[in-house]
Parts: C-alpha cells; sequence; structure tokens
C-alpha cells in the first residue's frame, strides 16, 4: 500500500483544520500568516505541502521556496526564487509590491519551507510581506522551528513527534493491517515518533518482508540504524557550514565539554551560538542546547563524514588543549586525545596515565600515550600499564608485549619496572612463553640475573641441562645474597629437601631485604612455610598482597592470595583461607588466567573445601577441571594431588593411588622429593594400605619418613609419623607425632594426631586428646574432625 497525505498526516488534525480554514478565508479575500513550528523530520513539510495542495486545487497563485536549497544561497535569495515564478526580477520593497498588486486580482499563496535557513535579508522581507498581506487575499507560510519567530503576529500551528497511536497508524497504513503494540513500541523508540525517519524505517521493514511484530525488533534496530544513518546525512547537508561545524564540535567533544568552549572550537562567526544550538537541537541532531550531545542513534563516524582525517586531527587535538587550559575533566581530555595526533607537550602522558587507571578505556588512552616522546624509563612504565591494562580484556596480547618488552635491551634505569614486568608474565602462568622468553634475555641491566632466575621455577626447566650450551640462563647458586635471586633459591632448595637451615636463611634475605622482584618474595614465602615459621610466610604474603596492589600487578595478587589460603588452610585458619581464595578468584578471573596456571588455583579451592567439609564443593570444582584441559608440569601435578586428596576421602581408593602416583613421577623427574612441598607420599601411602598393597604401602611411608626427617620441619615429620602409623602401625609413631606438633601452628594436623593417637591408648588417657582435639577442631570450624571427635564420644558443652 502506498502512503498518502491521510496516513501520512496522523494526529495532524489540529493543523489541518488551521490551514483548511486559512485556505476558506482567502477565498472569501481575507489574509492569514501561518508558521508551521516543529523540530525538523516531524512533518513540516509534508504539513506544508498539504497546504499547496489545498491552495491549488482553489485556484490560487501559489509561490514557493525552501531555505537550505542552492536555488535561495546567498543574501536575498529566497525572494529571487519566489519571484523567478512570476518570472521577475524585483527584489526588496519593489517584490513586496508586486506580490501585493498580484493578490488584489487573485489570491495568493505564499509557502517558504525551512525559513529557519534562510538569510537573514530574506527573513526581513519575508517580516515586511507579512505586514503588507494583510491588506489583500493571501496567506503567507512558513516552515520553522518554534524559536525563530518569522512572520509577526502570525498563527502558530505546532507540530510534535507521533505518540504511539500515531506510529500504529503509520503502521496499519504501510503494511495493510495493524501491528502489534511491541513493534510499534520498537519503530517509536528508534526513530522518536519523527514521520520523516518512520516511513523509510517502514518502507525498509517491508521490503525486507518483515511482518510487524515485536520478534521482528532486532532487525528493527538494525535498519533503524541505517535509516538514522541516511537522515543525519540529507540533514546535516541542509545546515549552514557554521552550523554544521559546531555539530561536529559536539561531536566530537560530548555533553561534559562546556557549552561556551564548543563555541570558540567552532569559531562562529555569523550565526550566535545560541541560535546555532537551536538549529542543531530542532533539525532532531542534538538533544539540547544547555547540554548538547548528540541524539540517540545519530552516530558520531555519520556526522564527520566528509571531514579531511587531518581536520578531524586538529579539532581533536584543538579541543584537548582547550579543555586542558580550561579545566575540562581529565577522563574528556584523555578520550578527545585519543582521536588527536601526537602533541609533544608535557601534561599530555601525565594525564592519560592518571586517568587510565579507573576508566575501562584504560587500553586506548595508555596506546595513545605511546605515541608521545618519552623518555626509555616512561616508556617502559607505560608499557607495563598499559600489559596490565590488556590482562582484563586480551591477556594473551598483553603476555607478549611483556615478553617483548624483557627480550628488548633497555637501559639501567628501567630495571626496576622490567622486574614488576616479569612478576606480571609470571603471574598470568604461561609456563612455555617464560621459559622461552627468560632463556633468552639479553638485558646487561641489574635485573638480569633476578629475572633469569624464575626459569628455574617455569615448570619443566630444570630437567633441561644449562652445561650444554643451549641456555643462556645460569644455575641458581646454592645460597644467594640477592634478595630478587634468594626466594627462587630457596624455594629449589626446599623443594630439594636439604639444608633446612640455608634455604630458610636465603628465604629471609628475600624477605627482609626485601626483593623488588614480588615473585622471588612469594617463593620466600612458601620456604617459610615449608620450615613451620607460618608467621613468617602470612606476614610476607601479606606485604607481597599489599604492594602488588599498589602496583597494580594484577595477576599477583590472586598467586599471593591463592599462597596465603593454602598456608592458612594449613594452620587450620580455614575461613580466612576460603575467603582468600574467594578474593583470588575476584581479584583476577580464572577464565582470564594461562590454562597452564587454572588447575593450581582450582586445585588449592579444592583443599581447602575438603578441609572445610564441602565434599561437594571440592567435586565440582575437580570436575570444572577435565584431564585434557589441565595441561602438564607442575599445574596437573598440584591439580592431580587434589584429585588424589579428593579420592582417598570419599573413597575412591585405585583413583588416589593412581593420581598420587602421577604426582610422585612428575615431582621425581624433577628431583623435587621434599614432602613438605608436596606430600604425595602420605596420600599413596594411606590409599596403597586400604587396598591392601601392604608392603608397597610400607616402603613409601619409610622413605617418607626418612625424607621428611632430612628435611627437619616438626610438621612434616610428624604427618609422616603419622602415614607410618596408618600402614604399619604403632603407638611410637603416633605419639612422636603428637610430640612434633605441640605448640605447632599446624592445629589441624595436631588434632589429627591427637584422635588417632586417641583411638589406641586406654580410654583415661583418650579423654583429654579427643577434647584438645575437639576444641582445635571447633575453632577451626573443620567439619570432618568434628565429626571423628564426635564418633570417639566428644560430646559439644555449653
Amino acid at each position: 500500500m502506498s502512503r498518502g497525505a491521510t496516513t501520512t498526516l496522523v494526529e495532524r488534525d489540529a493543523a489541518l483544520a488551521v490551514l483548511e480554514r486559512s485556505v476558506r478565508m482567502l477565498a472569501t479575500g481575507r489574509s492569514s500568516l501561518l508558521e508551521v513550528c516543529g523540530h525538523r523530520g516531524t512533518g513540516r513539510t509534508a504539513v506544508l505541502g498539504h497546504l499547496v495542495d489545498l491552495a491549488l486545487r482553489a485556484d490560487v497563485t501559489v509561490l514557493t521556496a525552501a531555505g537550505g536549497c542552492p536555488a535561495v544561497s546567498g543574501s536575498g535569495g529566497a525572494v529571487a526564487e519566489l519571484m523567478s515564478q512570476l518570472h521577475r526580477e524585483d527584489s526588496g520593497p519593489a517584490a513586496i509590491g508586486a506580490l501585493v498588486e498580484l493578490a488584489r486580482r487573485t489570491p495568493v499563496l505564499v509557502a517558504v519551507d525551512d525559513a529557519d535557513l534562510l538569510d537573514p535579508e530574506s527573513l526581513d522581507w519575508l517580516a515586511n510581506l507579512a505586514g503588507r498581506a494583510v491588506q489583500v487575499p493571501m496567506v503567507v507560510a512558513v516552515v520553522t522551528d518554534a524559536r525563530l519567530p518569522v512572520l509577526p503576529g502570525a498563527t502558530s500551528v505546532p507540530l510534535r513527534p507521533l505518540g504511539h497511536d500515531g506510529v500504529s497508524a503509520l503502521v496499519a497504513g504501510r503494511f495493510g493491517r495493524p501491528g502489534d503494540d511491541e513493534f510499534a513500541g520498537v519503530l517509536h523508540d528508534h526513530t522518536g515518533g519523527r514521520p520523516a525517519t518512520l516511513w523509510p524505517l517502514l518502507d525498509r521493514c517491508a521490503e525486507d518482508g518483515l511482518e510487524p511484530l515485536g520478534t521482528n525488533a532486532g532487525a528493527v534496530a538494525g535498519i533503524a540504524a541505517d535509516v538514522l544513518a541516511g537522515f543525519t546525512t540529507r540533514t546535516v547537508r541542509s545546515l549552514p557550514a557554521e552550523v554544521v561545524d559546531l555539530l561536529r564540535v559536539v561531536a566530537v567533544c560530548g555533553p561534559l565539554f562546556p557549552v561556551d568552549l564548543m563555541g570558540v572550537l567552532a569559531a562562529l562567526r555569523t550565526i550566535p551560538l545560541g541560535r546555532a544550538l537551536e538549529l542543531l537541537t530542532c533539525a532532531g541532531l542534538v538533544t539540547e542546547p544547555g547540554k548538547p550531545e548528540l541524539t540517540a542513534g545519530i552516530r558520531v563516524s555519520r556526522v564527520l563524514e566528509g571531514m579531511p582525517e587531518q581536520a578531524r586531527e586538529d579539532l581533536h587535538a584543538r579541543a584537548a588543549r582547550l579543555g586542558h587550559q580550561c579545566a575540562v575533566l581529565p577522563s574528556e581530555v584523555a578520550r578527545l586525545l585519543v582521536g588527536a595526533p601526537p602533541l609533544g607537550e608535557p601534561w599530555v602522558v601525565p594525564l592519560l596515565r592518571a586517568v587510565a587507571r579507573d576508566k575501562d578505556e584504560a587500553t586506548a588512552y595508555l596506546r595513545r600515550a605511546l605515541l608521545e616522546p618519552l623518555t626509555p624509563l616512561v616508556r617502559a612504565e607505560v608499557e607495563l600499564e598499559l600489559a596490565v591494562a590488556e590482562y582484563a580484556v586480551a591477556p594473551v596480547a598483553a603476555d607478549r608485549r611483556l615478553a617483548r618488552m624483557l627480550l628488548e635491551p633497555q637501559p639501567a634505569e628501567c630495571a626496576d619496572v622490567r622486574l614488576a614486568a616479569t612478576d606480571q608474565l609470571w603471574g598470568r602462568g604461561d609456563a612455555a612463553l617464560l621459559r622461552r622468553t627468560l632463556s633468552a634475555v639479553r638485558s646487561a641491566g641489574g635485573d638480569h640475573d633476578a629475572v633469569t632466575s624464575l626459569y628455574w621455577i617455569a615448570d619443566d626447566a630444570p630437567v633441561e641441562t644449562p652445561e650444554l650450551g643451549i641456555l643462556d640462563t645460569a644455575e641458581l647458586p646454592v645460597s644467594c645474597g640477592n634478595p630478587d635471586r634468594a626466594g627462587v633459591a630457596a624455594w629449589m632448595q626446599a623443594c630439594q629437601g636439604v639444608d633446612a637451615e640455608s634455604a630458610g636463611a636465603t628465604a629471609r634475605i628475600a624477605l627482609e631485604a626485601p626483593a623488588k622482584l614480588l615473585t622471588s618474595r612469594l617463593f620466600g614465602c612458601l620456604t617459610l612455610a615449608a620450615l613451620d615459621d607460618v608467621a613468617g610466610a602470612v606476614a610476607g604474603l601479606d606485604q607481597v598482597i599489599a604492594e602488588a596492589g599498589r602496583r597494580r600487578l594484577t595477576t599477583v595478587v590472586p598467586q599471593a592470595l591463592m599462597m596465603r589460603a593454602k598456608v592458612r588452610a594449613m594452620t587450620g585458619d580455614l575461613d580466612n583461607a576460603a575467603a582468600d581464595m574467594e578474593q583470588a578468584q575476584s581479584a583476577y578471573p580464572l577464565e582470564n588466567l594461562h590454562p597452564d596456571a587454572r588447575p593450581i588455583m582450582v586445585a588449592a579451592d579444592m583443599l581447602v573445601n575438603i578441609e572445610r567439609g564441602r565434599l561437594d564443593r571440592a567435586i565440582e570444582l575437580s570436575a570444572s577441571q577435565p584431564d585434557e584441559r589441565i595441561g602438564f608440569g607442575y599445574a596437573r601435578t598440584f591439580f592431580s594431588f587434589a584429585r588424589a586428596v579428593l579420592a582417598l576421602v570419599t573413597g575412591d581408593l585405585a583413583e588416589a593411588v593412581a593420581r598420587a602416583d602421577e604426582c610422585g613421577r612428575w615431582m621425581l623427574s624433577r628431583q623435587w622429593v621434599n614432602p613438605a612441598v608436596l606430600p604425595w607420599r602420605s596420600i599413596a601411602a594411606a590409599a596403597l594400605a586400604a587396598t591392601g598393597d601392604h608392603e608397597r604401602a610400607a616402603r613409601t611411608c619409610a622413605r617418607d619418613l626418612e625424607l621428611a626427617q632430612r628435611w627437619g620441619a616438626p610438621s612434616t615429620t610428624a604427618r609422616a609419623h603419622l602415614s607410618c602409623a596408618a600402614v604399619v602401625g604403632g603407638e611410637a609413631h603416633l605419639r612422636e607425632a603428637v610430640r612434633l606438633l605441640t605448640g605447632s601452628p599446624f592445629r589441624l594436623l595436631r588434632a589429627t594426631a591427637l584422635l588417632e593417637l586417641a583411638q589406641v591408648v586406654d580410654p583415661a588417657s583418650a579423654a583429654p586428646m579427643i577434647s584438645e582435639a575437639a576444641e582445635i577442631a571447633v575453632r577451626c570450624r573443620s567439619t570432618p574432625l568434628i565429626h571423628r571427635a564426635r564418633g570417639l564420644g566428644w560430646e559439644p558443652t555449653g
């Protein structure tokens, strides 16, 4: 169905009545002045066209002109256009006189569309014509916005956007049947009820075969974007050049930029700022003169089309400078700088870096900062900040950025930044990238030895043989006085289970100096925990968490929290351990960690939940990481250990043995034999004994005890004694475990030892042991141990 005038002019009954009355009055020799007022796109032209049709049918002489057209360009252009239709070249008062004389002979309609775009001389002429028109049968009708009266004393014919009923009427007219309310609502939302955009949108929907149903809302949105783009282009072309310049300023600067500064940037010459903003508002391109921004659906790219790239960059640069000078919000200035070329001015980079700390657009701001001329140190700092921002949105790209940064030679003053970059790269956990990068670092600065020391904890690296000349990375010394290497060196000693005294001293160097390389401190803390210095380990981890947070090393924070959770869980501080795990995963999303690192985080969470007795949650976590997704190396080993523990407590003995054996194979391949690092032998021995393989279980727990005694940490030795007692029996093992754990921070392990011993001694001796164990279990909120204590006769009091 084609659109007709009646259908097009819905919700215009009052306006049409005024027009029809004016034409009837004209037939009786009376005049009238009409101003059809409304925003562009509301059907002003259609209403004026209806008046012209009525006049022509009544044998009225009709003269028309339209502002913004080439035919009316120049001063007095509308007058020339009107008179050319009478084949005359009169202007000014002579033209008015000619029209008055014509009206004395035959009724006349002078209809001027878009009078708000006329030049001042044409507007003055129309006002003067209106004064003379009252004397003869003449109607002077103009289309304008409500803010620029053209005809003194004229009757206003206001037009507003269509409401929901009007939109529904247009839908019915275009499709030949009513659409549903949701469809009409979507159309209204996208067009604001403006017929100028409603009709093209309806045409496109019909051409694409869309039924007028709300289920097509998504498709309508896509079509509406194209229709609005076309409307924008046509409307912009009809505006004066100065007004278009202001529109571009509004598009670039946005609503938070002061209006008066927009006027300065637009450099308006002949049109006042207020009037230019009114034109844009009435054109439907901006929202309001006081705080202008592009109307919803109007694309910045469409407004800026046709503007040369250099001119766009120049506008962004001028706006950014002016905004900075006039204390516009730094975030707005930063946004403008993104579109500007390098300025080379000292305020630019500090502003971009400051804004990037708190904005989602941080990556764009920091990439822009890198375009400025920078010193090597500032460039390194910005590269690191950009990588940290990218870790939230593109972690693989961030890894590569930091790897390139470490591989590129840089001056000595960049050493601290490179250490922080190494921490951040290590924290996400791409072990293969770490090995490749750290084995090829060429920097001659003081950071070289510290950076490359992490090579030896980058998964399988120690299996390789540096003396073959394949690698440039030097072996770690047995003892190390460099804090930035000391933590890793201490942990390597701990893993090998040799010289606990030296390992502890080396670990404290990393913490007490303290190391600038936070990863060195983290491994120093783990070493202290393996030596039962829990207080020192937690204090060190507290400091790392705080410092990593201050330095915005987003991947280091969750690793430190996870390590603190592991240490706290061993001491029975289960609630805080669980809180640490929750915080770790909120500080940096698990899915953003490298696949090599995710299983470690999940395994730590599993172990905390097992200690709390939340086996359902531990099983759920275990299932979240299928075997094919957990990679190799330490990540797989630690995850297998957590699964072995879970299998043991849930009674899946074969699974427990298989998982523990898998841990053992990898640990032994690295010569990591210390039970304090990962007590896989105790899990294997318990599972083997339960399956009836007592011989192998005995060998396993005996070896475990031997290695634990060589290391010498009381908790490690006590755990080995408990394993031996479970496999080969013997009250002596249990008593020794209890003795070693007296005053130990490993409270849950002591409670376990007390309950085990209580089961083999007489009831009188067992009672205080059970009571102490139960008190520990209640204080630590360990559900499994509480159940065990109750099974041995303990009853809570009070």
